[in-house]
């Protein structure tokens, strides 16, 4: 048997992944009078802070006002100076991708003092009509939170990330937004993509004290951002700076209490008393930045390393892991003009028995060895105040390795359908490589005088992506895996197990991958025709191109994507305090690589079925998967094409088959496969009411459509097609409080009434096994469509009925048979608490508070050619889960000893109700099926010492 390597490639000076380019950069702009309101023109206005290498520069103009574009993110003083007046001088945050306003009024000079002005400045944009939401290094850091991106992101509203699997802990770590599953949302490391162009999840991790801050956007994204249908997230991470800093800490992780479910015992049926998930994680992490050349050249660097000994409930085996990671920036600023940055990181993720499960037995288990490296580069360059030109060149390469953990390849891998066991062994070794290479470049430029004030941007980009896999299974040969079933007098007991129900033989192929070339053009202009009106107007084109890895000039698939963006952003008061919006448009998502993970997985798995005819032989109702002769067929005329001549070449009398075949074929595809996408309105309201506090109110609507799905036309002939019937819908109002952190206090509160209605099936739906189970918008099954009655006929009279009965129940091309409903992340009301509050004394108090009405589930129903996989015999959200309360807590305290040196203790409890919840992992069948959604961890503490410099 083989094995796939991957030898990374880690150039000295460039280069993690992306598929689209951002900002990772904030403005400043204002206006400047004197103290009868008349405008100061050819003010000097200058910008210093610590993450600003000298100080940048403008001046006003006739009307007084000033525009500080691509200014780094953090706190930054603002000094005006004009002869005549006396220099006054703000205190001004810069949030990521964000325009902060500043009024400025300066009095006639008496004075050569400065004068400092303490008024808190406005916190809202004024100039955006998007939904975003910034998550400060401050909320991070003082907020109970898991201690990595992809977790704090279920503090924004909106998003549905705290929905528990049978497989436990706090989430899938891959949130859904706006009904959008955790397949929807593109995740950004410094104005770059890194999501993994296979699953279309998060492809990298960064150390979580490198995060400097992570702006989300939820709807109303400009043009400059793409390839999303859900949520955008940046993260944006720290800089060194003119002054050493560090920070070295240590947390423990542990239950506060043992807790009981009430888990369903596999072989009784019966429901048994079984202790809560026990686990002990330890995890160090350091940090330290500061100046190689004052000014002119700094690093920052971080490095963590966790481990995990965790037992599952219901299995007497730990799941062990050790993850180490690091972190690296430099950064240069060669001119007052020019700087540069590069930046490498790399983790590694070593697991024992990863996929413990009640029903996965320690035999049966697999052991997990992946490792990442991630690296970006980028370039800016401002020619003057008004303009910036950006360059970003990214690689992020990943292995992801999963084989068994008993090293085994001879044992075959038994799966119990009595009690929906695995036993024996695991499946297969399973090895993953996924790349992307490539980089944007984007030019900035402020102008006026054309019909009001612009800040136009234009961009480029263009990515390659790439990803291959090779499934070695277990057992003799090539692989095989069995069936047990005693209840039908087949135990698999026999050493050639020759007394199992069934036997699947597998056939070795060898790694297959795909590669693809994602392009993309944007034009953005935020014009503002008079002072308090701003349009966003946008346009952008995504292109993606895909090829067989194998046959690199092989062309698989192409979408040509134009996505308008229209959005106005009125500010009512002209202050920037009140601010009422709309905004429209349109999200593509790219689809080629989806399809092609999907093909790759289906073509490794060549294989050959039968059941026993009761002599040792499985010749019972044979089932055979070969994706040579039974290729993955698309809705393009060149994939038909092949297909269909290939019959003809094969077998030349097949001319009439093939005729009704492709006709068939046709009718289902329409005019061709097309790129699915996502058309959103969002209104909104925005008051601050007192300084730092503002409300809000916002309407979302949202329709995805044309997404795909694999479709069978006959038995024979499957194609990927766009279905009518497959399509999601939301809908929600939304009410949010936020204050902006001053030092003190932070809050962030929300209330959200949702309806999220769909097909796809949903990412946390986990059938009985554990390693069955559906992934949101990947390509998927809708069977049965075999309405022939002819062809119905033929299977009945000749012992294959158990094929159409195996495609039945699953909702059809023609109607949606029940498959239309409320999807598993849908809950009516979702209330949303997120609070800290620093004490005079050093001590400070975080919490986060969560309720939700009940998520939407479905009853699964059993067929026979996929189990439990798929099937919802009441309809897609059927039943709804019971309201659930979670509450986390944190407390923290810092012993100053001189300036900028301490010893923060702190103490988070998670989950501090100790919800008890019943669970089963047998959903289907059970009072207490659809519960599993709501099992929490118990009630569990994260103690930890941390000291700073």
């Amino acid at each position: 048997m083989s094995r796939m390597f991957s030898l990374g490639l880690v150039p000295l000076f460039v280069l993690v992944a992306g598929v689209a380019e951002a900002a990772d950069t904030g403005d400043i702009r204002g206006r400047v009078e004197d103290q009868d309101g008349l405008p100061v023109p050819n003010a000097k206005i200058r910008i210093e802070g610590p993450s600003i290498a000298g100080t940048v520069e403008t001046v006003t103009d006739e009307e007084g006002r000033f525009d500080l574009p691509g200014l780094p993110t953090g706190r930054h003083t603002l000094t005006a100076e004009m002869g005549g007046f006396q220099a006054t001088q703000f205190t001004v945050t810069v949030r990521l991708d964000e325009s902060a306003f500043v009024p400025v009024v300066l009095a006639a000079a008496g004075t050569t003092i400065e004068v400092v002005v303490e008024t808190t400045l406005p916190v809202i944009d004024a100039t955006r009509s998007s939904i975003n939401t910034e998550l400060t290094a401050e909320q991070l850091a003082n907020l109970p939170t898991g201690r990595s991106y992809q977790d704090a992101v279920n503090m924004i509203p909106g998003v549905s990330g705290r929905i528990d699997t049978q497989n436990g802990g706090a989430g899938s770590g891959n949130p859904s937004v706006r009904g959008e599953g955790s397949y929807g949302n593109n995740y950004f490391i410094d104005g770059i993509s890194t999501r993994d162009p296979a699953t279309k999840t998060f492809g990298s991790n960064v150390n979580f004290d490198a995060i400097e801050s992570m702006q989300v956007y939820t709807d109303g994204a400009p043009a400059e951002f793409g390839q999303f249908t859900g949520m955008l997230v940046n993260v944006e991470t720290k800089d060194g700076g003119d002054v050493h800093s560090g920070t070295a800490a240590y947390y423990l992780s542990t239950p506060l209490t043992s807790g009981q479910y009430l888990l369903l015992d596999a072989e009784t049926g019966e429901s048994v008393p079984t202790e809560k998930r026990a686990f002990l994680n330890h995890e160090v992490s350091a940090t330290l930045g500061g100046p190689i050349v004052k000014e002119k050249l700094w690093y920052f660097g971080a490095f963590d390393f966790g481990s995990v000994d965790a037992e599952t409930e219901g299995v007497d085996y730990p799941t062990t892991s050790v993850t180490p990671a690091g972190f690296l920036k430099l950064s240069w600023f060669a001119t007052p003009d020019l700087t540069f940055a590069y930046q490498i990181s790399g983790d590694y993720y070593n697991a024992k028995n990863e996929n413990a499960s009640a029903l996965v037995a320690a035999a049966a288990t697999s052991d997990r060895k992946d490792w990442g490296i991630g690296q970006i580069f980028t370039t800016r360059y401002r020619p003057d105040a008004k303009g910036e030109v950006e360059l970003k060149l990214a690689r992020n390469t990943t292995n992801i390795n999963a084989i068994p953990s008993s090293g085994d390849e001879e044992a075959p891998q038994i799966f119990n359908q009595d009690t929906g066991i695995y036993y024996n062994n695991h499946a297969d070794f399973d090895y993953n490589i996924r790349s992307r290479t490539g980089g944007s470049l984007k030019v900035t430029r402020l102008a006026d005088g054309f019909l009001g004030e612009h800040k136009i941007k234009v961009g480029v980009e263009a990515f390659h992506l790439a990803e291959s896999r090779e499934l070695v299974f277990t057992g003799a040969g090539d692989g095989e895996a069995y069936t047990a079933s005693a209840s039908q007098g087949f135990p698999c007991e026999a050493s050639d197990f020759s007394d199992c129900f069934s036997r699947t033989r597998y056939a070795s192929t060898p790694p297959i991958g795909h590669t693809g070339i994602t392009t993309a053009t944007f034009l953005q202009d935020d014009w503002r025709p008079v002072e308090p009106l701003t349009f966003n107007l946008g346009v952008r084109v995504d292109t993606e191109t895909l090829y067989d890895a194998d046959l690199p000039k092989q062309l698989v698939y192409t979408a040509v994507m134009p996505a308008p963006r229209l959005g106005l952003a009125w500010d009512i008061t002209g202050d920037s305090r009140t601010l009422a919006f709309v905004n429209a448009g349109r999200y593509f998502d790219v689809a080629g690589n989806d399809f092609a993970s999907w093909a790759d997985s289906r073509s490794s798995n060549f294989f050959e079925q039968g059941e026993n005819d009761g002599a040792g032989n499985f010749t019972q109702n044979p089932f055979t998967q070969d994706p040579v002769l039974d290729p993955l067929v698309y809705c393009t005329d060149r994939s038909l094409d092949e297909y269909f001549n290939g019959i003809l070449a094969d077998d030349p009398s097949a001319g009439d088959y093939v005729e009704t075949e492709r006709a068939a074929a046709e009718a289902v595809c329409g005019d061709g496969l097309k790129p699915y996408h996502s058309d959103k309105i969002v209104v909104g309201f925005e008051r601050e009411i007192v300084p730092m506090l503002s409300l809000g109110i916002r309407g979302i609507y949202s329709e995805t459509k044309n997404i795909p799905e694999d479709i069978d036309i006959t038995l024979d002939t499957w194609v990927i097609a766009n279905v009518p019937e497959k399509r999601r819908s939301y809908r929600a109002i939304e009410f949010v409080v936020e204050r902006k952190y001053d030092e003190v206090w932070s809050a962030l509160a929300s209330y959200t009434l949702s309806e999220s209605l769909g097909t796809t099936p949903g990412q946390f739906e986990l059938a009985s096994g554990g390693s069955f189970g559906s992934n949101g918008n990947e390509v998927g099954v809708y069977l049965d469509d075999i309405n022939d009655l002819d062809t119905r006929a033929f299977f009945y009279d000749n012992g294959l009925a158990f094929l159409p009965d195996g495609l039945a129940g699953l909702g059809t091309v023609y109607d949606d048979a029940g498959y239309y409903g409320y999807l598993p992340y849908h809950s009516f009301h979702q209330v949303k608490v997120n609070t800290f509050y620093q004490l005079p004394w050093g001590t400070t108090a975080g919490l986060i508070y969560e309720y939700s009405s009940g998520n939407a589930w479905q009853k699964r129903g059993y067929v026979p050619l996929y189990q439990d996989y798929f099937a919802f015999p009441e309809g897609r959200g059927s039943r709804f889960m019971p309201a659930i309360h979670y509450v986390d807590f944190r407390l923290a305290h810092e012993f100053e000893f001189k300036q900028d040196r301490g010893i923060e203790l702190s103490v988070d409890i998670f989950n501090l109700p100790d919800s008890q919840t019943p669970i089963g992992y047998y959903e289907n069948d059970t009072e207490s099926f659809g519960e599993v959604l709501y099992r929490q961890s118990p009630r569990s503490m994260r103690a930890g010492v941390k000291g700073s410099f």
